[in-house]
């Protein structure tokens, strides 16, 4: 290979990771995960009904916040969509392509952000590695989860204003503004982004202060739009649409710590202790325990790597990051604490940290994976500058290399295994496959019924028809649109059917129904015409008539 210059090197070897990485994150993208979710086939419907009629499916022409499931989503992926089901069609491969191609680009994005924050292309090029084979960046790139989009936005917006900050003249304007257009897409990506983003945006700002004073006339464009951004999204967060989504997900919207702190109160009053109990219980600081506990959770061994939190965030034995990445990541935590590395790059890279999980602290149901996938590429980064201290260190280089390539391997084929065999058949049910087969086998026998009663507990059935049938958005705002994104909504229906709770005796005496449900919302009564299985044996869906 001396034909190769030494160093034409580093780009071979970033090309091969890209390589890598588009490949485990395409390769039978429409086919596993085994199904989409409900918020997947929310974003296909209502990216299909753009196309096709330029609303969503309430009828809201060109939102900036789509209702969905009364979630309120941040708009951009949904948009995303559209060019991709405008080219795919309607199918889960174009669902899940925006989020691929985001990880792909994310993965290159981490390579060159890495590299202007420390200046050395090993460090580097095993950020980007590791990011690539990561099984918590994996699992979300796969899937049409706004989440991961908002880690390539935050990678992107990073390295620009890293080029900015070290760019002259003209080329501030312009990297500076890529760093602007990139910070305020990441604002209408995800929710947690809109508290993330603005704190890292602030600690770089305050970090390169004397540097952008000494560039302040290259930064009218992008100041523009940082405020166009801000101008756009306050009156979203403020409206009532925004404060549903923050009490429906924050810890705030339970009262139940006020009221027992309260309780608390009146048992020190009744023992003569109020005054004490006013400030050690007083209402304004009762949620600080929680906030604390929320925020340490994350950090929990369990979580990141064995169990994560819940079905769909992971492989079967497989957490959130690979058994190997942890005496890397804590060598690397230290090497960068105490070594001679850039003391910017070390603020960014350990507050970037920090501030992951804040958003997630305040919601209910923590620690979760995919609130909190914002923490990427930290832990990456980490492990890198573990490795690459390490073999700077050992006088046994290659014996290093080979060890630990060949423990990564081992992680990494295991995992492998355990996502692309193991975790359609053992995780079929947590993502609800068997609604794509009920409704297209209810379609073909519709003609039989005057109606089809799909149940309310296969979980926003409404949303699956639609998108699986490919139901003209015309005819569906036509007929009156989607009612309300509520989980416990009874009233959407289209053509012959309706989305409501099965009460099947009662219900198969008023017409000729058919009834799409599961298997135990069915009496003896019940002629099932059909079964379907989730993919290891156990029933999912039944299909019957009286």
């Amino acid at each position: 290979m001396t034909f190769i210059k030494k160093n034409y090197w580093p780009t071979i070897l970033l090309a091969c990771i890209i390589f890598l990485a588009a490949f485990l994150r395409f390769w039978h993208l429409g086919q596993n995960p085994p199904s989409l979710d409900w918020d997947e086939t929310a974003h296909g419907y209502n990216a299909y009904s753009i196309l096709k009629t330029g609303k969503d499916e309430y009828g809201y022409k060109s939102p900036l916040s789509f209702r969905s499931f009364d979630d309120y989503k941040p708009p951009i992926y949904t948009y995303l969509v559209v060019p991709s089901v405008a080219v795919f069609g309607l199918t889960d491969f174009a669902i899940r392509f925006p989020s691929a191609t985001l990880g792909v680009l994310a993965v290159l994005f981490t390579y060159l952000m890495v590299y202007e924050l420390f200046k050395n292309k090993v460090i580097a090029l095993l950020s980007a590695l590791f990011l690539a084979i990561s099984p918590w960046h994996l699992q979300f790139s796969r899937v049409a989860f706004e989440t991961n989009s908002a880690t390539f936005w935050s990678v992107l917006a990073t390295w620009a204003f890293l080029r900015g900050i070290r760019s002259n003249g003209a080329k501030v304007a312009f990297w500076m503004s890529l760093s602007s257009l990139a910070f305020g897409a990441n604002l209408f990506m995800y929710h947690n982004a809109r508290v993330f983003t603005p704190l890292l945006a602030i600690i770089l700002l305050f970090l390169f202060k004397r540097k952008l004073l000494s560039i302040k006339k290259y930064l009218i464009v992008p100041a523009l739009i940082a405020i166009l951004f801000s101008i756009v999204l306050i009156p979203i967060v403020t409206s009532v649409s925004g404060r549903l989504r923050f009490e429906g997900t924050s810890i705030f919207g339970d009262a139940s710590p006020l009221y027992k702190a309260s309780q608390l109160i009146a048992q020190d009053e009744a023992n003569h202790q109020l005054l004490i109990g006013k400030i050690l219980h007083n209402r304004r600081l009762v949620y600080i325990p929680i906030l604390v506990n929320n925020y340490l959770s994350h950090l929990n061994p369990t979580f990141l790597f064995f169990t994560a939190d819940m079905d769909r965030h992971h492989a079967p034995q497989i957490g959130l990051l690979y058994l190997w990445d942890l005496p890397f990541i804590i060598c690397g935590i230290y090497f960068l604490l105490s070594k001679k590395f850039p003391p910017k790059s070390k603020v960014i890279v350990f507050a970037w940290f920090l501030l992951a999980p804040v958003a997630s602290s305040v919601t209910w149901g923590v620690p979760h994976a995919l609130r909190s996938e914002i923490y990427l590429p930290t832990y990456q980064i980490f492990a890198s500058i573990g490795v690459y201290t390490l073999y700077t260190y050992t006088k046994h280089k290659k014996l290093f290399v080979l060890t630990i390539g060949l423990a990564l391997l081992a992680n990494f084929l295991f995992y492998f295994h355990q996502y692309w065999v193991h975790m359609p058949i053992q995780y079929s049910q947590a993502w609800l496959y068997g609604r794509k087969q009920a409704a297209i086998f209810s379609d073909s026998i519709k003609t039989n019924y005057d109606r089809v009663i799909v149940s309310t507990k296969l979980e926003q059935p409404h949303e699956f028809w639609l998108y699986y049938l490919k139901y003209d958005p015309k005819k569906y705002l036509a007929e009156g649109g989607t009612v309300s994104g509520g989980f416990l909504e009874t009233r959407n229906k289209f053509d012959k059917y309706l989305f409501k709770p099965i009460d099947f005796e009662k219900q198969a005496g008023e017409a000729k129904t058919l009834f799409v449900g599961l298997p135990s919302e069915f009496g003896q009564n019940a002629h099932i015409l059909k079964i379907i299985y989730y993919l290891n044996g156990e029933p999912a869906i039944y299909i019957a008539d009286k």
